[in-house]
């Protein structure tokens, strides 16, 4: 062998070692490995990922459901990386989001579901090992780790019990409803309807489910309205669908004749806007119940379960608030940071 051929078989060897060493440390730059629920640096010294999949992230409630999530999230930059993933609330697109999380072996999983549907999925990921905090939505399984939101029965009961005051256990409701598939639509009538019966002067007309949307509150009010009936109230089970409600309702005000019966209540849940807020204190809408977004509470107990803390209680239940024209603006300096 010439002294020129071992010079040059030297530099190559020396070349793929350094290549290979190069491909050995690039690991520690790759946000997508998790680590373990027991806390402390995954293997390779990567961080723990958490990983979120949102039902969707459209709504009003679910904007600040989402900032508030984050928020809490980048305070714990050092503890662990953070994936979010909007489902955009389609179930199936849901149960690939979380199929796919699963392939990078989270430390945690937060889910708010889009419907019972995605159980399936859910199961399969804390039968795996993975720790699931359920958000919001809650599911007819016990397997998850904690449940963190609202009571939205209690919700119920008391703007049942506001509507019963105002009405003075007479009148006729009109109930818009969410989704038929999930829990809070279940809750929010169930809630109601367990005071309505104490109040047998007050008929309950059940309307359609208009997914918590705007625009179809407001498409079904409009049809509703042709009816002729008359309502003393409107329920909806959220502040869109109550604003909707109103819209359409003072549409068709203009053409009813003058010295008919006075404007119906309307009544929602969320409080999460301030244009919700300002429609109650000019007295375009009459009462809405906070339903506390759970998002920063569930990146809290993340971090807790990476450090080895398992949650004491299954289920951690936010409070509500009632906001009504009273209390408008008291709320308003109490909640600076409500959707518009």
């Amino acid at each position: 062998m010439t002294k020129q051929f071992r010079i040059g078989s030297f530099a190559l060897g020396l070349v793929a070692a350094i290549v290979v060493a190069g491909c050995s440390n690039s690991g520690g730059t790759d946000t997508g490995t998790s680590g373990d629920a027991k806390g402390g640096e995954a293997k390779g010294g990567k961080k723990p990922l958490v990983v979120f999949s949102q039902a969707n992230s459209q709504d009003p409630w679910r904007k600040v459901f989402d900032a508030d999530t984050q928020a809490a999230a980048d305070t714990h930059k050092a503890d662990f990386e953070f994936e979010k993933q909007d489902a955009g609330g389609d179930p199936a697109k849901q149960n690939n989001i979380v199929d796919t999380f699963m392939v990078k072996k989270p430390a945690v999983l937060l889910i708010s579901p889009t419907e019972d549907s995605v159980q399936s999925t859910v199961d399969k990921a804390f039968d795996a090992g993975v720790p699931v905090i359920i958000l919001d939505r809650n599911l007819k399984s016990d397997k998850f780790t904690v449940y963190i939101g609202g009571d939205n029965v209690e919700i119920g009961r008391q703007a049942g019990e506001f509507v019963a005051d105002k009405l003075k256990g007479k009148g006729v409701v009109l109930m818009i409803q969410g989704i038929a598939q999930i829990g809070p639509t279940r809750d929010r009538r169930g809630g109601f309807m367990e005071i309505m019966k104490k109040n047998p002067g007050i008929k309950v007309i059940e309307g359609d489910d208009c997914g918590y949307q705007r625009q179809k509150g407001r498409a079904y009010m409009e049809t509703f309205l042709q009816k002729g009936e008359h309502i003393d109230c409107v329920y909806a089970h959220n502040d869109e669908m109550a604003i909707g409600a109103r819209l359409a309702y003072d549409s068709w005000a203009k053409t009813k004749p003058a010295g008919s019966a006075k404007d119906p209540l309307f009544v929602g849940i969320d409080a999460c806007q301030t244009e919700v807020i300002d429609m109650i204190k000019a007295g375009k809408l009459d009462a809405t119940f906070k339903y506390p977004t759970p998002g920063a509470k569930g990146v809290e107990i993340a971090a807790e379960i990476l450090k080895g803390n398992k949650p004491k209680d299954k289920k951690i239940i936010l409070p509500t608030v009632k906001v009504t024209k009273d209390t408008a603006d008291q709320y308003l300096k109490d909640n600076p940071n409500l959707a518009k």
